[in-house]
């Protein structure tokens, strides 16, 4: 993937991410600037997704451990879980917020 469809691929994913946690978990504040897209939970805690384009890839950061996602296809997948990027968000907030969140 070229540097300008990363961007553009990255940009789209992270808005279209915080449409549906928006939708499926309004009490979660999202905030997305310069393709960094922080979720401040209810329990104080925090998501922080982000694009890496050295490696062209998107890392995410909490405090239940770190996850790199790569372009395979047409999803964003964990290489070392094979999880997809919506997945692992949902499966996250799911476990922060105490009922089931399902972002597609």
């Amino acid at each position: 993937m070229n540097p300008r469809s990363f961007a553009v691929t990255v940009e789209s994913t992270l808005d279209d991410l915080q449409n549906r946690i928006e939708a499926d978990a309004p009490e979660v504040e999202c905030d997305l600037v310069d393709s960094v897209l922080t979720l401040l939970l209810p329990d104080d805690g925090q998501i922080v997704i982000n694009r890496q384009e050295a490696a062209q890839q998107i890392w995410l950061a909490c405090s239940d451990g770190p996850a790199r996602f790569s372009w395979q296809g047409d999803a964003w997948q964990d290489s070392r879980t094979g999880e997809s990027l919506k997945q692992a968000v949902g499966r996250l907030l799911s476990l922060h917020l105490g009922h089931p969140v399902s972002l597609g």
